[in-house]
């Protein structure tokens, strides 16, 4: 498994692809500076990428997603993995809040017919980022555990005086650390320059453009690349967010 920081965790096959590829790739970066060792062509960069995306497709990349779960939804994903979101998984999930008495029939009806789970840039994607949650911040990833459903749901009821101290009180903040198989994750992405970037930096280049990465699969994940599911207030869980540090600490 590729931890995307931590380039001992690389395998052999990747790194000796950018070792081939380094001036190349270094070049690209650097265009224009003392680094460049060499003119690169759109057409060669490119397909540099590519042959690169194609060697990381036979891995897969440590990653973590930030959410809010009940404890029947926890036991789901470590038995039966994770589903690919859309209106109707997000109605199954809460009918089952429905069934366990959790929310009452309005409740149920507003959130089914409110959300934005069907929309474009939302539907059938689980999002993951492939890094540390801690490095994105309080602002960054803070709403996605005060609100139980998700950024599809929450962010058409979060400021609800009706709905949103229901969605506030359900579940409980979780943070699932996966093993992302990369043949999954969105082909179009900027995984592949991320790695490159990594791979520089690690190689003393004055890297000014991000080196982190986030991304959605675009297929189910599988119980087996699930390594854990931690809630809150566990240990791991405030040491990856960080949420000790966060202006308001609290997530129940």
């Amino acid at each position: 498994m590729i931890t995307l920081h931590s380039e001992e965790t690389w395998p052999a096959s990747l790194k000796s692809y950018l070792e081939r590829n380094l001036q190349l790739f270094a070049s690209w970066e650097f265009r224009d500076t003392k680094h460049a060792f060499q003119k690169v062509q759109t057409w060669e960069y490119d397909s540099a990428i590519y042959g690169l995306r194609d060697v990381l497709n036979n891995h897969a990349l440590h990653g973590y997603h930030c959410t809010r779960l009940t404890d029947v939804e926890i036991d789901g994903i470590l038995s039966e993995g994770m589903s690919l979101q859309n209106k109707d998984t997000l109605s199954a999930r809460i009918n089952q809040l429905l069934l366990e008495g959790k929310i009452s029939e309005h409740i149920g009806h507003r959130l089914k017919n409110e959300n934005q789970a069907n929309e474009e840039y939302r539907s059938h994607m689980l999002w993951f980022c492939f890094f540390e949650p801690q490095l994105a911040g309080e602002s960054g990833i803070k709403r996605f555990f005060r609100s139980w459903g998700g950024e599809a749901l929450y962010n058409s009821h979060e400021s609800d005086p009706e709905t949103g101290i229901v969605l506030s009180a359900i579940g409980t903040p979780c943070l699932i650390e996966a093993e992302v198989p990369i043949s999954i994750l969105n082909q179009h992405s900027f995984l592949a320059m991320k790695v490159v970037r990594n791979f520089l930096k690690n190689r003393d280049y004055d890297m000014k453009e991000c080196i982190d990465h986030e991304g959605y699969a675009t297929n189910n994940l599988d119980s087996c690349f699930i390594k854990r599911v931690m809630k809150y207030p566990d240990s791991d869980f405030i040491r990856l967010t960080g949420c000790d540090e966060w202006d308001d600490p609290n997530l129940l």
